[in-house]
């Protein structure tokens, strides 16, 4: 792959324009060193939501965020959205951008489902992995019945609420495209799961899962969400499932030194050989 187009220098991190199969892609490169972090933000996310977390490690290695079409300065989406697409053209981002393989992925959200797709089809370009309150394939099925009657109700109008909202507040993204990755995120199932149990191996895995919001009692939406978010720490023996109590489902805003410390531990197992359980607790 070539570079399309190249922006100047931008202070603390090399932001390109690259080809992904039939899309541009914007991705910033941070700092330098192996195994490179690879960040996919949630759905509705952005790099630059991001930017704070890459800087924090960039001093440990090499960190990369990108605008998966059609975010930011990304292309429109020319596919169905799926996973699995998505995987695709964030491999290729990698490849246009040079870099070395495997890697430690970060997913915020969707984006874990994402980066557990691009480890279905490239596994072992995989080193180790952090999920952030991440989504799980099913999860609709599962939360339904239990959402707090203002989630049932955003998740209602989430669609029409894509149609009248400006560019700015969509990140950038045309609205045929987000709509294209909500219903496609909407039509997974337990069945489409990209990864099963012990997939991971020894690879390191960080499960980072936000604090309930009722302090007084545990309500049975949160309880069914840890409940999907252990289930993914189960993707690896050398695993940590860690509680953000101070944090709601955008840790790295809310608890921003609690997914640096996350990912560095990730990279410490990495590059030492040394288990999670080895090193002392995150959080």
């Amino acid at each position: 792959m070539t570079h399309h187009r190249s922006s100047e220098e931008e202070t603390g991190g090399r932001t390109t324009l690259v080809e992904a199969g039939p899309h541009r892609i914007s991705v910033t490169v941070f700092g330098s060193g192996e195994p490179a972090v690879i960040i996919e933000p949630a759905f509705g996310g952005n790099a630059e939501s991001w930017r704070d977390v890459a800087e924090s490690l960039a001093g440990e290695t090499t960190v990369v965020t990108y605008d998966r079409a059609a975010y930011g300065a990304s292309s429109r989406a020319q596919d169905n959205r799926m996973p699995a697409d998505i995987a695709r053209d964030l491999h290729e981002v990698l490849n246009a951008a040079g870099i070395a393989r495997p890697v430690v992925l970060v997913g915020h959200s969707a984006g874990g489902v994402q980066v557990r797709a691009f480890t279905k089809l490239y596994d072992t370009e995989v080193a180790g992995m952090v999920l952030v309150d991440s989504s799980t394939e099913g999860q609709t099925q599962v939360l339904r019945d239990c959402l707090p009657w203002r989630d049932r109700f955003f998740e209602a109008v989430i669609l029409p609420f894509l149609i009248t909202v400006s560019r700015q507040i969509r990140s950038g993204a045309d609205r045929r495209s987000m709509m294209r990755e909500l219903r496609a995120m909407r039509r997974l199932t337990a069945a489409d799961r990209s990864l099963a149990e012990g997939a991971l191996g020894d690879r390191p895995l960080v499960v980072l899962t936000r604090g309930p919001r009722d302090s007084d009692a545990v309500a049975e939406d949160w309880r069914r969400w840890h409940r999907l978010n252990a289930g993914l720490a189960r993707l690896s023996a050398n695993s940590r499932h860690v509680i953000a109590d101070r944090a709601g489902h955008y840790i790295h805003d809310d608890d921003p030194g609690l997914v640096v410390a996350a990912i560095k531990d990730v990279l410490h197992s990495v590059r030492t050989g040394h288990r999670l359980d080895d090193l002392p607790a995150t959080g």
